[in-house]
């Protein structure tokens, strides 16, 4: 569990550990050069319930997300490893659900249905706004869907120790998307399983938050796309220095035009719309004057039910 000053958001999530009926844990909290003041008195508050399950980690610097997490990684031993950032939270099932999954299968990780809290700091309160459920079309996690966005935020997932020792750690020099990268490397060679069913992972957000409290695919929303994109280029860099640019070239080039393509025929309906809605409007014009003319109320009128008719039927195609 990474931290960094935002103490009111770090007792819920330590509650929220303590919650689990999986009780076989060890939480090394790593408090990324945030203010002690603001960690040392939650810990102390649920020490008596934390135990010798607690390993305190205190960064006078902050080194970064993934560098926390690599940092807490090292410095324990478990089987399975989780990132819990301070602000989400687990249903109190999530690790015995997980757990349980990678004993019985050869996985490589353990993903869950996610929903996404929506919430609000109020003063000294955390309130609640809203709930949806986050990509609520993933039915798997496969390499194919991650290459496009992250499916699978860190707290949705348990996975292997022994995955550091073939792929690798979080990649320090990513200031943000580095458990998307993680997982890119992960998915090239193995499996991650999925559990669907009611969300055992909830992933806060707090749109109005800025500096420590906020979210960094929020505030940092402008640093996502660009190490998104960084991510990118590193990747297709090594694919090219294998396989060289030839068929990348000829993809590029016929994607950008279908691209062309899609905006002529954007610009074309568009035309054709602005033509209709502009007979359609003399029309009108046409009909009230035929109001003027004739005398005959309901022949007026039944043109105009027959017209409206086929101006629904156009609108709808």
């Amino acid at each position: 569990m990474r931290t960094r000053n935002r103490s009111l958001l770090l007792d819920r999530a330590i509650r929220d550990v303590l919650a689990q009926s999986f009780s076989d844990w060890l939480l090394v909290l790593v408090n990324d050069g945030g203010q002690r003041s603001e960690v040392d008195p939650v810990v102390e508050k649920y020490r008596p319930q934390l135990g010798d399950r607690l390993l305190l980690l205190h960064h006078e610097i902050g080194r970064g997300m993934e560098a926390a997490s690599n940092a807490g990684i090292r410095a324990s031993a478990s089987q399975y490893i989780a990132v819990h950032d301070d602000d989400d939270q687990w249903h109190p099932e999530f690790l015995t659900r997980t757990v349980n999954h990678l004993e019985t299968t050869t996985d490589a990780g353990a993903a869950v249905r996610t929903e996404i809290v929506y919430e609000r700091i109020d003063g000294g309160d955390i309130v609640e706004v809203s709930r949806e459920i986050f990509c609520p079309d993933i039915r798997a996690i496969t390499l194919f869907d991650t290459l496009r966005h992250n499916r699978c935020v860190p707290i949705s997932l348990l996975h292997r120790r022994s995955l550091h020792e073939t792929v690798g750690y979080f990649d320090e020099d990513l200031d943000v998307v580095g458990d998307w990268e993680f997982q890119l490397r992960v998915l090239q060679a193995h499996t991650i399983g999925f559990i669907d069913g009611e969300p055992l992972a909830f992933w806060h957000q707090r749109r109005e938050s800025s500096g420590d409290l906020g979210n960094s695919v929020i505030v940092s929303d402008t640093a996502h796309h660009d190490f998104d994109r960084n991510v990118r280029d590193k990747h297709l860099r090594n694919y090219v220095s294998e396989a060289g640019l030839g068929a990348l070239l000829y993809l590029s080039k016929y994607q950008d035009q279908e691209a062309n393509h899609f905006h002529d025929r954007q610009n074309y309906s568009e035309g054709l719309l602005r033509e209709l809605v502009d007979r359609s409007g003399r029309t009108e014009e046409r009909l009230r004057l035929l109001e003027e003319s004739i005398s005959d109320a309901s022949f007026v009128s039944l043109v105009r039910r027959r017209y409206r008719r086929m101006k629904d039927r156009l609108t709808r195609g």
